[in-house]
């Protein structure tokens, strides 16, 4: 009886999951924010950058700091998108990058997961008793993921603006069916898929549950300027960013969320050295606020090589608070960057590279414990079997 009854209560919330997640929902509620905003009355839709125009001497970025909070509705979610997207376009932005994990406000479309997060010390305890966050995302991974997905492409479509997701622990693209990753999307001024990208370097806690890294530094064409989109831990590492400016990238976008004391020593880990290393501009877009008791610090930032910056700290421009919402607008000039580079080339030693750092990374990884990728490959297997 007890079998039937839960069979049944899952398929209730799976209906009510699928009904609160309608991509169509979503996308007339973004349409009817628009109508009303007196913001946009006379704008028509589209945006000043086009995938296929020429490439553009000056973007507008902005950083969203954005505060972990619940929504119970896919409908619930894009008011929340929309509100701080359309804060960024009124200000003139071309695009808008949003932290890492601004997908967790979907947990709330879960029945009861406001309660259980509410008197929870962390994800894993608010996950029950066996602490399988995971099982947690991928049940309402599929559900989650067309919300998350229609949310931001509507509000891209509404506002003619480019719009970068940061991310969200979603069903990935392996050759395990159960796999997760922490990924996130980029949408365009008609609400289409510029591109999709993966995290490559996982927090321990995110290791732990079995998350999988993906492995790629993929670049996008964002009106012409190439983007790419490391997320959080994966700036910590000089060779994610190093590999993005290689691949072309002019600008580097760092969805973090960081659940620790803000302390600008830990925050310089980041996004400020890898954009002094590489000579690109950065956006730094951080989640802050409390969610299952746990408090996430940052302040969001565009920044550029320091000789482009007029304090020369690096910094275009930076939000004022580490713990509250904010949106942080300044300009890039794509023209000035490659001036810049031409006057200081980086100089590589390819020989000195090629002697030293193959069997060196190969000699760090065999003294590591097992990697995360084959902790996961273990537990998919258990659950497999």
């Amino acid at each position: 009886m007890g079998s039937a009854a839960d069979t049944l209560k899952t398929k209730i919330t799976r209906t009510m999951l699928a009904r609160s997640s309608d991509p169509d929902r979503i996308s007339r509620r973004a349409a009817w924010l628009r109508q009303g905003d007196d913001r946009f009355r006379h704008r028509h839709r589209g945006a000043r950058l086009r995938m296929d125009g020429p490439r553009p001497e000056r973007l507008t970025c902005a950083a969203v700091q954005m505060r972990a909070t619940l929504t119970r509705s896919g409908r619930e979610y894009v008011d929340l998108v929309y509100r701080l997207a359309a804060k960024a376009a009124a200000g003139g932005a071309d695009i808008v990058a949003f932290p890492e994990y601004s997908g967790l406000p979907l947990l709330g479309m879960i029945p009861g997961m406001e309660t259980k997060l509410a008197h929870a010390g962390s994800l894993d305890e608010a996950a029950g008793p066996a602490g399988d966050i995971l099982g947690v995302f991928r049940f309402v991974g599929p559900y989650a993921d067309r919300a998350y997905r229609g949310a931001f492409s509507s509000v891209a479509r509404e506002l003619g603006i480019y719009v970068v997701s940061g991310s969200m622990v979603l069903p990935g693209e392996t050759e395990s069916h159960s796999a997760m990753q922490s990924l996130g999307y980029i949408f365009g001024p008609g609400g289409e898929l510029v591109g999709k990208y993966h995290k490559t370097h996982l927090m321990p806690a995110e290791s732990d549950w079995g998350v999988e890294p993906g492995d790629s530094m993929p670049t996008f064409s964002i009106g012409g300027v190439i983007v790419a989109v490391p997320i959080c831990m994966d700036a910590t590492y000089f060779e994610t960013v190093r590999i993005a400016r290689l691949g072309g990238a002019d600008l580097v976008i760092v969805p973090s969320a960081n659940n620790e004391p803000y302390n600008l020593w830990y925050a310089l880990r980041g996004i400020w050295p890898r954009v002094q290393e590489s000579q690109v501009y950065g956006i730094g877009a951080s989640m802050v606020g409390t969610f299952a008791g746990q408090a996430f610090t940052g302040r969001s930032a565009i920044l550029a090589p320091l000789e482009l910056s007029p304090g020369g700290d690096g910094m275009l421009a930076q939000a004022t608070t580490y713990d509250t919402e904010e949106v942080v607008l300044a300009q890039i000039d794509i023209p000035s960057l490659h001036k810049f580079r031409a006057e200081n080339p980086l100089q590589f030693n390819l020989p000195l590279y090629r002697k030293y750092l193959p069997e060196l990374y190969r000699a760090a990884q065999a003294a590591r414990r097992p990697s995360a990728a084959q902790l996961s490959k273990e537990r998919n297997d258990t659950w497999e079997r």
